[in-house]
């Protein structure tokens, strides 16, 4: 005989779990138990109204807490945003954690599992009226539109046998005050100027003719000068100047940034055939991906833009070795996935707060194709003249002609980082272009093969992968930069 329980199919599914705390509900309830349940409800009913608005659903209620439950992190951190930024008159304050991982559906369509569990722990670690989110939450939403986010650094959790690298999210109030610091200078200068204009005509005169006669700004002074007239929103940066929709379109962000290249996105088809020479088991099954358009670096990330960051205080003060070949416009390598985040975080930092981050597995396929469907863009072959590879060092990045998209090295040279965690086949992978992300994930993507590969492993389909902490001479990275 079969117990029932035991004869349940148990359902586990990718999740964005949200963990609400009230903070101080105890104290609340002894001073006025019927208050403070009162205060509760409508608390409860305005979260759930914001849930579902953002395409989620309120699972779960304890008392003091609330579980939510979203498709996407996008939805998620828009939800967050809503909830923190718009409290109620006389409501409690809350504390907020969440993630992203693999959960457990009860029959009764509750959830359980380690991702709930993550999302309770980093709920209590937040401070009242913030939220605290993992880095998987994070990856999975630094492409919404109003994703912002601020590191934490790595936190114990209770009963979580690993440290988890947390970030607060910030809202839109706190984004506002990052922006009025960044213009506060200007602000008290228009104010000033105010002044002087209300009291003498004279003194105005005088300052529009230093204005019209001012030393003018170099281009890149001026592109990342942030405006004045919309601090609702992160500092204003060049994506806001640039044709972001114009493929082939290049622009740097700042002094030191890398050379960006529009690319239009697209529909295009993602692995290989099973007749494609050299191809590996985990290359399929072939399936049409969309990817949205985006920006891709120019050429790999060279030792001249790390030893940039190094000299900035960035990149954890970790020199990779040059391998005696020369550093300057090589590509960098000797890079781990951490290594090449920690250059992320500074670049960002660098450039305003732009969106900087290694490409999707299915963003760099699609640019390493560059509109072609061979095995190679340049055709069904590469030679020694269009890559980098069955060499004994790396070169200057640029040294072979660029594909289609006017991308240099995405054949050869260094191996690339992408932000996905490898999967063994894409059965499951989304169609949307974005990046494939694991409870625990521990092996990252990388792509494009080596200057000591072989031919086959250049292939645009071509897939290996390694511990994310792992650095290897001949892997380095290349930045995307999101363009909404």
């Amino acid at each position: 005989m079969t117990d029932q329980s035991s004869s349940e199919e148990r359902v586990i599914r990718l999740a964005s779990i949200v963990s609400i705390d009230i903070v101080g509900f105890s104290t609340m309830s002894e001073r006025d138990q019927r208050n403070a349940a009162r205060k509760v409800e409508n608390l409860r009913a305005r979260i759930e109204r914001v849930a579902v608005a953002n395409g989620g659903r309120l699972f779960n209620t304890a008392g003091d807490g609330f579980m939510l439950e979203f498709a996407s992190a996008g939805q998620a951190l828009g939800a967050i945003q809503e909830i923190l930024d718009k409290r109620g008159k006389g409501e409690p304050p809350i504390r907020v954690g969440a993630h992203v991982g693999d959960v457990i559906v009860t029959a009764t369509d509750d959830l359980l599992g380690h991702g709930v569990n993550v999302a309770a722990r980093l709920q209590e670690l937040a401070e009242p009226g913030t939220a605290l989110v993992s880095a998987e939450f994070r990856s999975m939403a630094r492409n919404s539109p109003q994703s912002a986010f601020q590191s934490k650094g790595q936190k114990p959790l209770d009963n979580i046998d690993q440290r988890v690298q947390t970030f607060e999210i910030l809202s839109k109030r706190q984004k506002f005050a990052r922006a009025s610091r960044r213009v506060g200078w200007f602000t008290a200068a228009a104010a000033a100027l105010g002044v002087l204009v209300y009291f003498s005509p004279q003194l105005f005169n005088i300052g529009m003719e230093y204005w019209r006669n001012r030393p003018q700004q170099s281009e890149q002074q001026a592109a990342v000068q942030p405006a004045v007239d919309a601090p609702a929103e992160t500092p204003a940066s060049p994506v806001e100047e640039i044709p972001t929709r114009v493929a082939g379109y290049t622009f740097t962000d700042c002094s030191g940034c890398p050379e960006m290249i529009v690319l239009a996105g697209g529909l295009f088809v993602m692995g290989s055939p099973d007749n494609e020479p050299g191809r590996g088991r985990d290359e399929g099954p072939q399936r049409e991906v969309s990817v949205a358009p985006f920006a891709m670096g120019k050429y790999e990330v060279t030792f001249a833009q790390w030893d940039a960051c190094l000299a900035g205080g960035g990149c954890n003060g970790y020199s990779p070795p040059d391998g005696g070949w020369g550093r300057g416009d090589r590509p960098v390598t000797g890079i781990s996935w951490q290594d090449a985040q920690a250059y992320l975080d500074w670049l960002n930092a660098q450039a305003g707060g732009l969106r900087y981050r290694l490409p999707s597995e299915a963003e760099w396929e699609y640019a390493a194709r560059a509109g072609h469907n061979e095995a190679y863009a340049f055709g069904p072959r590469v030679t020694a003249t269009q890559a980098t590879f069955r060499a004994r060092q790396t070169t200057p990045v640029g040294a072979h002609e660029g594909n289609a998209f006017n991308l240099y090295d995405m054949h050869g040279n260094a191996g690339e980082w992408v932000e996905d965690c490898y999967v063994a086949s894409y059965d499951l992978a989304p169609i949307d272009g974005v990046a494939v992300q694991a409870e625990g994930c521990r092996r990252r993507v990388f792509r494009g093969g080596s200057y000591n590969d072989q031919a086959p492993v250049l292939r645009a389909a071509a897939r290996r992968s390694s511990e994310e902490n792992s650095r290897t001479q001949g892997i380095g990275f290349r930045v995307a930069r999101s363009l909404d």
